[in-house]
């Protein structure tokens, strides 16, 4: 088995992950070196690399997989979570990266890889070699943060692609936030998306409940739009939003 056979399983790697594989740091050294020179993978950064594909030269290893490996503790988050878990076929040029060692933004291969900052350890789960936040924390940081999500329509057309969701879960998350407005913001989209998220009526009614009588603002953006004020949560929505999803009673 020569190098190329070695390390393809592998797709993207550090220093670390050939020295495991070979046993010795002067030979993952070596092996590194030679594979380099071949043109049979690529240096995405210090101490990143990627396989590439013998016949074009270019990356195997998916972007998502790329940011999985940016650090011990990095993870894909915000818009490129959702774009994960609503199996979108074409991912956006910027990819999230979530994780609580920061490091500098960088490009590579035509996508440009953006740090944003995160404290939090739950919610994160490792699916064919991508770590990402699990359908209920996105949820939650996307409706947190819109803008984070390629903003408000994006994240909606995004949500209705994303499944059944574990509603106990997500209230569970949301207890970490300690955010009445999440709680209201939360709570909405659940009623309103419920014919996707398939949650018990229970999970929403506490959402409710705990939102408490505040009136907010969903977005950032809002207050600059048509909108229209959804009494039952508190909330003022922009009416482009609104024109998705399953018609409520208001």
């Amino acid at each position: 088995m020569n190098n190329y056979e070695k390390i393809i399983y592998i797709k993207v790697f550090d220093f670390q992950d050939i020295c495991k594989l070979t046993g010795n740091s002067n030979t993952a050294k070596s092996l590194i070196k030679a594979e380099l020179e071949k043109n049979h993978i690529k240096k995405v950064k210090h101490n990143l690399y990627v396989v590439c594909n013998l016949e074009n030269n270019n990356p195997i290893g998916h972007p998502f997989m790329i940011g999985s490996k940016v650090s011990k503790d990095s993870y894909i988050s915000y818009r490129s979570a959702l774009e994960f878990h609503s199996n979108s076929e074409e991912i956006y040029s910027q990819i999230s990266i979530s994780s609580q060692n920061k490091f500098e933004d960088f490009k590579f291969n035509n996508y440009s890889y953006k740090y944003i900052s995160s404290q939090l350890k739950f919610g994160i789960e490792e699916i064919n070699r991508v770590r990402v936040t699990d359908k209920e924390r996105t949820l939650i940081d996307c409706v947190n943060k819109p803008e984070l999500a390629g903003g408000s329509e994006f994240l909606v057309t995004s949500l209705e692609l994303i499944g059944k969701i574990n509603g106990e879960k997500l209230l569970k998350y949301l207890s970490y936030y300690k955010s009445r407005k999440l709680y209201a913001k939360v709570g909405f989209m659940l009623n309103w998306l419920n014919y996707v998220f398939d949650v018990e009526q229970k999970i929403i009614d506490e959402c409710y409940v705990k939102a408490g009588s505040v009136k907010y603002y969903f977005d950032l953006e809002t207050k600059n739009q048509n909108n229209r004020y959804i009494k039952y949560w508190n909330l003022i929505i922009p009416e482009e939003i609104l024109s998705k999803g399953e018609e409520q009673y208001w």
